[in-house]
């Protein structure tokens, strides 16, 4: 039997009964009632029961009284079972509502609840339960989005009702939601409201949050302002900062700051009742009626309730049962917020964990999405999903910069929480555990400082083996190195002092001092702006680095060698005037260009180099050997220069072939030539053989024969000989001596004349030239319809004509030599239809790289300027220009203009036909103003003689055309024939 009755009642809190007990039995087994569902009926004015149900979570034994025992029972909702439980658990993916019953799926038929959610929930990519009961987790979030909930009983048991909106609220139970107000002590016997006490708080009256999402990478900020006005208080603001991930958007953080208003406003108002009215329940709401100070606001909603009642049944006859009880409400009209911590403790973690990282099946041993975050799982989470993405910290991290290190699948990595929030781990570091050790062997090469990374294979990257990059730094005493290898073809740079580093061992045997770059496959040194490879010592990195006085001194003292002793040459009628002063002006020309002038030091640009030289320089030797062949070309010349000797030495044969002339000079020590076992052989095919001495000419042989077709003159101070067709005549004005142990005069005899070798003529040669605009990779190249050339040949003879429909012409009949080819305009308009490079992209055909592309708005056609590439690839500027009237306007480089010839062959008279290798593109100038002309030039080589020249020089516009003008101006190239 039920003697009193006690408890409260709350707005998103859990009830709490206690019930004194009266029975005749003292011994009933406490733990027996543990669990149980008791259910408590109060008995209203009108004879109806109004049930309170609950689980006895306390039993006690208090007394016993004339043979009647007296028992005390707690009792609370279901949701108490919650408190029993603490868990460590993630939900992925997961609403409010679907993480509720994920978690009351746990405690079997127990929950009976309902989802009154009509607002918009929250949705959590992660949300983490973080050492916590199951009740403070949900509890926890229901405060933070706002939610409230509250108990309805039946004699069944009671529903737990969550809602978003208390302005819903219902009624209370019963025929009418009034109740009345009437002062104890009235006359009226009904459940009414007899005290009824407004409070007013004072409240901060403004609210301001921020938060930040590094998907939209800028503070968002947000207030709202009380709509209740408190009276003549300040005007103070509460600013919360939400951390990471707070809201989505600015119309989220509108939204949230709301709600922090709202739950500050729902504490600023309150009304304080007590009474006898056996209706009211927290979460209902009634309407006041007959009170004195009634207005618009007379719908009010039940925060708590504190219920008394009692039984008679031990208080003699005559007396009656009570039930009293005591209320908090509010206005119905201003939403009740709980507000955080209202019946829950904040989960924050602060301690640093780690972790291992994981990945999909099948997706390898490096799992990283767009942001390069990762997915982990956390030594206390049971379930094999893992975590969601989590960003990974970096010593460094910018606009497309920075340090790019993921952590690779089964690592252990270290993890921390973005504002203590269990939701946004985030990875800092990582560990070497047993599984996974430190690159190279602890603590035999402790030594060893750097980085290496795996090779990324199906079954591997993330464990010991297999191909890895590393970079090391060695700080071994007496012994330190950098290096930087790959293990694929071995290749890497090694600087200091060498030693192999390829595995876990670490250093090895030791392979030199210096520096060594090496692989097993191809290699490549390019330097656009020049390139000296010099052995001259600069201790310490002394001097910037083309520094080369040395150098230049050196090449100095070998122009002024090769410019004295050709007038040496000259004037001893060895060389012709002006046979070097192309060449010693070309070395002039190297010199100056190595030297450079200007630069601006504290910039560091330095004069040297003005142009792409390759320098190779060293105060010792310089040795070159190859298993196969040498070969040296230069399109103009080429000088050697020893202030020694220059020795020659070959196993089979020194060939040379000279299309003007051969002249050889020794200023001093004479000349020889000597065949030690076959003969030597002077010709003069055209003209004559000149042999002049100041003293002697001696000829000695076991047999001179002299043979001339016309005739022979021997003269010898005043005495002559000469010999011919019609005789001999000798003369001389002295003696005529003449010794013979016979002398005989016999008829005439003649031996006949000579025959001499007829003069050599050197065939012409022929240009194909091909001038088209280049398609994108393989597309169709088209030719410059009928424009013009001019072929200037190497003996300075003119040849000048129309391209065919293909953008070909094959010129006949050049001396052999370099030929300048001059290509004249595009006779069409390139926007017409027919001008289309193919018939899928428009003109200009694509775009060259950043810094590659054509230019757009070269010199006229009247003033080019050739840039020679010698058959290499040039890296053209880019320059600027304009697109007027129906094609707008085109940028300086993205949309450059490209136009190329397809190739030019020199072959024989009569030889074949046919496109050959391309060997090489033009460079185009700098700009108009810049360079004289400003249009592009090729220079190529080829071969001479019946050996086939082959260049591909692009025709490269000068401007991008002008709607209905010309295009491409003229380009001028130089070939070699």
């Amino acid at each position: 039997m039920v003697n009193r009755f006690e408890g409260m009642e709350y707005l998103s809190r859990d009830f709490e009964f206690k019930v004194e007990l009266l029975s005749d039995d003292a011994r009933i087994e406490l733990e027996a009632m543990h669990g149980k569902l008791l259910c408590v009926s109060l008995v209203q004015a009108d004879g109806s029961l109004r049930p309170f149900t609950g689980y006895i979570t306390s039993f006690k034994l208090v007394k016993t009284d004339g043979g009647v025992a007296f028992y005390e029972a707690v009792l609370r909702p279901w949701l108490a079972y919650l408190r029993l439980r603490k868990n460590n658990r993630l939900f992925h993916e997961q609403g409010l509502r679907e993480q509720a019953e994920a978690i009351l799926a746990g405690y079997g038929g127990l929950p009976v609840w309902e989802w009154e959610v009509a607002g918009e929930q929250p949705q959590f990519t992660m949300a983490t339960q973080w050492d916590e009961t199951d009740h403070n987790y949900l509890c926890r979030r229901w405060e933070a989005a706002g939610y409230s909930y509250w108990y309805e009983h039946s004699s069944e048991g009671h529903t737990l009702k969550v809602c978003d909106d208390t302005r819903l609220a219902p009624p209370i139970d019963g025929p009418s939601p009034g109740i009345r107000f009437q002062r104890a002590g009235g006359v009226a016997e009904e459940d009414a409201i007899g005290d009824w006490s407004p409070v007013r708080q004072w409240a901060s009256t403004q609210t301001a949050v921020s938060g930040f999402d590094f998907k939209n990478p800028r503070p968002v900020h947000a207030d709202s302002v009380t709509v209740d006005q408190p009276g003549d208080v300040p005007q103070l603001e509460v600013h919360s900062y939400e951390g990471h991930y707070g809201f989505k958007h600015q119309s989220g953080a509108f939204d949230l700051s709301r709600l922090r208003m709202e739950e500050i406003e729902a504490r600023g108002k309150l009304v304080e009742a007590q009474g006898n009215n056996r209706r009211v329940a927290p979460g209902r709401s009634f309407t006041l009626l007959e009170h004195f100070g009634e207005s618009e606001e007379s719908e009010f909603l039940i925060l708590q309730v504190h219920h008394e009642a009692s039984n008679n049944y031990l208080q003699g006859k005559g007396a009656i049962s009570e039930y009293k009880n005591r209320l908090l409400c509010q206005s119905k009209a201003v939403p009740w917020r709980p507000g955080r911590g209202y019946n829950s403790t904040e989960a924050k973690l602060l301690a640093v964990q780690t972790a291992i990282v994981v990945g999909a099946q099948g997706q390898g041993s490096l799992n990283v999405d767009e942001y390069g975050r990762v997915k982990v799982k956390f030594h206390w989470d049971r379930d094999e999903s893992g975590s969601c993405w989590v960003r990974v910290g970096s010593n460094w991290a910018g606009a497309e910069k920075g340090l790019a290190s993921h952590p690779r699948v089964g690592s252990e990595v270290i993890v921390q929480w973005l504002d203590g929030n269990p939701d946004h781990p985030i990875v800092t570091g990582a560990v070497y555990n047993q599984s996974y050790m430190p690159p190279w062997k602890l603590p035999e090469q402790r030594a060893l400082t750097g980085l290496r990374s795996r090779e990324l294979t199906a079954d591997g990257g993330n464990t010991p083996g297999g191909r890895s990059n590393h970079l090391v730094l060695d700080d071994t005493q007496g012994q330190i190195q950098a290096q930087l290898k790959s293990d694929h073809l071995a290749s890497q740079l090694s600087l200091g002092h060498i030693s192999r580093i390829e595995d876990n061992a670490g250093r090895k045997d030791a392979r030199g001092q210096g520096f060594e770059l090496r692989t097993d496959g191809h290699g490549a040194v390019r330097a656009q702006q020049g390139l000296l490879l010099s052995t001259e010592a600069r201790p310490n990195a002394r001097a910037h680095i083309t520094d080369m006085p040395e150098t230049l001194e050196r090449m100095t003292q070998g122009q002024d060698l090769h410019d004295s002793l050709s007038q040496a040459a000259q004037q001893a009628q060895a060389h012709q005037p002006g046979d070097q002063d192309q060449v010693i002006a070309a070395l002039r020309a190297q010199i100056e260009a190595l030297k450079g002038q200007g630069g601006t030091p504290a910039q560091g640009e330095f004069p040297e180099f003005q142009a792409p030289h390759l320098t190779l320089a060293s105060p010792a030797g310089i040795e070159t050997t190859t298993e196969g062949s040498t070969h040296v070309m230069s399109v103009e010349h080429s000088a050697v220069t020893s202030g020694g000797h220059i020795s020659l030495s070959a196993g089979k044969s020194l060939l040379a072939s000279v299309k003007e002339a051969v002249r050889m000079f020794a200023y001093k020590a004479g000349m020889k030539l000597v065949a030690a076992s076959a003969d030597i052989d002077i010709t003069a095919l055209k003209d004559s053989v000149n042999i002049l001495a100041k003293l002697n000419i001696t000829h000695t042989a076991n047999k001179i024969t002299i043979t001339a077709k016309e005739e022979v003159v021997i003269n010898g101070g005043s005495s002559f000989s000469r010999w011919n067709a019609s005789g001999i005549v000798h003369g001389t004005s002295g003696n005529w001596t003449q010794h013979a142990a016979h002398h005989s005069f016999v008829p005439a005899k003649s031996e006949g004349t000579p025959t001499l070798p007829q003069p050599m003529q050197l065939e012409p040669g022929k240009l194909d030239l091909y001038h088209q605009y280049v398609n994108p990779a393989g597309g169709k190249k088209q030719g410059i319809r009928q424009g013009d050339y001019t072929v200037v040949d190497a003996e300075g003879g003119t040849h000048q004509g129309t391209l065919d429909g293909e953008g070909f012409k094959s010129v006949a009949g050049l001396p052999m030599g370099t030929a300048m080819v001059t290509y004249g305009k595009d006779p069409r308009d390139p926007w017409d239809d027919g001008s289309v490079l193919g018939q899928d992209a428009e003109w200009p055909a694509t775009a060259l790289p950043e810094g590659d592309a054509a230019a757009a708005g070269a010199a006229p056609a009247e003033r080019p300027a050739a840039v020679p590439a010698a058959g290499l690839l040039a890296r053209p500027r880019a320059v600027a220009g304009k697109i007027q009237g129906a094609a707008g306007q085109l940028g300086p480089v993205a949309q450059a203009a490209q136009k190329a010839a397809g190739a030019v062959q020199a072959l024989k008279q009569g030889g074949a036909q046919g496109l050959l290798a391309s060997a090489g593109q033009a460079a185009l100038a700098d700009a108009a103003g810049k360079l004289p002309g400003g249009a592009a030039a090729l220079s190529a080589f080829g071969a001479l003689g019946n050996k086939p020249a082959a260049a591909m020089p692009p025709g490269v516009p000068g401007s991008p055309p002008h709607a209905g003008s010309d295009a491409a101006p003229a380009s001028l190239k130089k070939l070699t024939v």
